[in-house]
């Protein structure tokens, strides 16, 4: 699994930030609401999930990304998501 804090340092990730357009698009494509919906899933509380995370407790966040990545259907829209940009 990857590192998310470098992730979000890197310079993808700093490009991304800077173009409000591309941000908007990546909020708005069908891959990041399905994705969400599934990690919604697996916490049974995605906001919850991801101000423990926030706070530092990044276990429940952290395992359901791992679960996302495992199932065939998760990875796939991860992948066209990383593809689309």
């Amino acid at each position: 699994m990857p590192n998310f804090e470098n992730l979000l340092k890197g310079k993808e990730a700093a490009g991304l930030m800077s173009d409000p357009g591309r941000l908007e698009k990546l909020r708005d494509a069908p891959e990041t609401r399905k994705i969400f919906d599934l990690l919604s899933q697996s916490t049974g509380d995605l906001e919850s999930a991801a101000q423990r995370a926030a706070k530092g407790d990044t276990a429940q966040l952290a395992d359901a990304i791992r679960q996302l990545m495992r199932d065939p259907e998760g990875a796939k829209l991860i992948q066209k998501m990383k593809d689309s940009f």
